[in-house]
């Protein structure tokens, strides 16, 4: 297998995974917030590193840009990160996953409306694909309507939309800066942010322990820095519409570990919905339409 593939695959798999760092973290009693600010700080700290190992010069960005790493970092990485992990509290790991992955189809729909795109049969039927998908994967179709989480369903929805904008803000810093200073100003950015509202003081605290380190740890290494570093590296050698493709490794890890792992609930109506959305988001990406 080509090294560039297995390096998205990797990654994807690794972000797939992250609900098992949220959910550890949360049992020592970390708030969202908290559990963003910790992610943020530490790939910061890592990413940084690997610039001044690389090339300082990717630190250089213009004062006129901020605006773009403003929407990437705050926008969507900090927002991302505070629906995502209230989702995975309220829904599980399995159903927050998929439910994220309707991002692809955010990104059309806002693709459409800003850089004027067009909207194909194909890019419609993978819209009705997403919307079903969710409906059978939420359980509204389960009959015990009372054990739904209404508020988790749309936390849910709303980080595969904010997940979807850091895609819409990071298009146009690609066209001026490297992968990594994009990368690097996103977590800036996002590490601000959730330091002013996470309360760092109790954060430190509450992780001041072997067990509290290695989990901060590897939320950073292995949910951050990481994945991100591989998927560049990739992404340097494959073409975009392919990784998009092999990225959807990334639900279908999270969907496993949540009912292997964390023993959550997956009947036929489950496993239909993630094969739909997974499929909406492989046929979005490997037509050849605009």
């Amino acid at each position: 297998m080509n090294k560039s593939y297995l390096y998205i695959i990797c990654a994807a798999a690794f972000w797939g995974a992250m609900g098992v760092f949220v959910n550890a973290l949360s049992a020592l009693g970390l708030t969202t917030v908290q559990i963003a600010m910790l992610r943020a700080c530490t790939s910061l700290l890592f990413i940084g590193l690997l610039i001044i190992c690389r090339d300082r010069a990717l630190f250089k960005i213009s004062l006129r840009d901020i605006w773009m790493f403003f929407g990437s970092g705050i926008v969507s990485y900090f927002l991302f990160n505070n629906c995502y992990f209230t989702a995975i509290k309220e829904v599980g790991v399995a159903v927050s996953s998929v439910l994220l992955y309707t991002s692809p189809i955010f990104v059309t729909v806002m693709s459409v409306i800003l850089f004027g795109e067009k909207m194909t049969g194909r890019k419609v039927i993978c819209l009705l694909f997403a919307v079903g998908g969710c409906t059978l994967v939420s359980g509204l179709l389960s009959g015990d309507i009372g054990s739904i989480s209404f508020y988790g369903i749309f936390m849910g929805l709303a980080s595969g939309f904010t997940y979807a904008l850091y895609s819409i803000f990071s298009t146009y810093a690609l066209r001026k800066y490297k992968p990594l200073t994009v990368t690097f100003y996103t977590f800036l950015f996002g590490a601000v942010a959730a330091t002013i509202i996470g309360n760092p003081v109790a954060t430190i605290t509450t992780i001041s322990n072997p067990t509290g380190i290695l989990w901060t740890l590897a939320l950073g290494i292995f949910s951050g820095a990481l994945p991100y570093f591989l998927y560049t590296l990739g992404l340097s050698k494959v073409p975009a519409s392919h990784a998009a493709v092999i990225s959807t490794v990334e639900p279908v890890v999270a969907s496993l570990l949540g009912i292997f792992l964390f023993r959550e609930s997956a009947d036929i109506f489950t496993i239909l919905g993630i094969s739909m959305i997974i499929s909406a988001a492989i046929i979005l990406n490997l037509g050849k339409e605009n």
